[in-house]
């Protein structure tokens, strides 16, 4: 029975190969969405150098795109964002660099949350005619 339970485990098992294929396949979904370029950083941003002595208690991002600007703040264990100029209520997807990826909720301002703040690096898409899909992001 255990020669049986290890052989059956090495079927099961997916080649890493296949998985890395399947994950950049999977990639080619956003071909068409217009890339938003980070255009600030504060933790890495020279704008503020001189001015203070000290580095900005908060971070703030800024993805700008043609269609859109998203602004993204961190918070210890959020991120607080808002949508420029707003848009309808609606919804965007953070996508992790793994493949996972989940919705949140924008409302009619552009503003929305995303609680608990993603662990690896991730990227945000606003769906649409006008698709947008940031640069990787790693906090």
């Amino acid at each position: 029975m255990v020669a049986l339970r290890e052989a059956m485990r090495e079927i099961d098992l997916v080649p890493t190969s296949v998985l890395d294929a399947g994950r950049a396949a999977y990639s080619w979904r956003t071909i068409d969405a217009e890339l938003a370029h980070l255009t600030y950083d504060s933790e890495t941003s020279e704008a503020m150098a001189g001015a203070r002595s000290q580095q900005a208690a908060l971070r703030a991002m800024t993805f700008a795109s043609s269609s859109f600007t998203i602004e993204i703040q961190v918070e210890p264990t959020m991120l607080l964002g808002q949508l420029i100029p707003a848009a309808e209520a609606g919804e965007l997807t953070v996508t992790m660099q793994d493949g996972r990826s989940f919705g949140v909720v924008h409302d009619e301002v552009g503003c929305f949350t995303i609680d608990p703040k993603p662990d690896g690096v991730f990227r945000l898409q606003l769906p649409g005619e006008a698709a947008v899909v940031t640069d990787w992001i790693s906090l």
